[in-house]
């Protein structure tokens, strides 16, 4: 009996030193200032999707995806993307690649954007609303899972959606359709460009 009590207050007394030993160790990770934190907030302002606020998630270290709402100034708009970071630390190169869409607007909406008689007639965009696909290379600074600021340039591809395209004037078909058009579709190029920050949690 006395070999058993002896047995269990040294396996208690063991227990208590490991418990001892591994308790530096925990704090240490989560003071880690290069933890993972793998949810954030995207906020950001650029062309051609306008100002943004997306959910960020982040599985790995090198890869963070988006998703959320635009707004271009007149109608509400949504889009997706998935940002590389190659690099760990304070400073990292980025390569991002999004999609998006802008929503139909309202003839009255556009009557109260336009000023100059030579835009197109207001009733043959009653519903225009665009889709586009952004590359950027950029960079971001700031503190690894806690706030990251970017600055991102690249090019955008731009499909827009124009009904009753005949009643356009001539000089705004021409000018929309430099790089291709096909029905009420209008398909270019542009550059583009975009600023922000991501906050990250959890």
């Amino acid at each position: 009996m006395r070999a058993m009590s002896a047995l269990v207050a040294a396996g208690l007394m063991l227990g208590g030193m490991t418990a001892r030993a591994e308790a530096p160790q925990v704090k240490r990770s989560t003071n880690d200032p290069e933890r993972l934190a793998p949810f954030g907030l995207l906020l950001d302002a650029g062309i051609p999707d306008g100002p943004g606020l997306s959910a960020a998630f982040r599985p790995t270290r090198r890869v963070r995806l988006h998703l959320g709402a635009t707004h271009n100034g007149i109608r509400l708009g949504g889009r997706a993307g998935i940002t590389l970071l190659p690099k760990r630390g304070w400073y990292t190169p980025s390569f991002t690649f999004e999609v998006g869409h802008t929503l139909t607007v309202s003839s009255d909406t556009v009557a109260r954007r336009m000023a100059d008689i030579s835009q197109p007639p207001l009733f043959s965009m009653e519903r225009v609303g665009y889709s586009y696909a952004s590359t950027h290379l950029g960079f971001e600074v700031g503190k690894p899972g806690d706030v990251m600021f970017f600055l991102r340039a690249g090019v955008s591809w731009v499909e827009l959606h124009v009904p009753n395209v005949e009643d356009l004037a001539e000089p705004f078909i021409r000018s929309l359709g430099e790089s291709g058009a096909q029905g009420g579709r209008f398909i270019y190029m542009m550059p583009s460009a975009k600023f922000g920050l991501v906050l990250y949690f959890g």
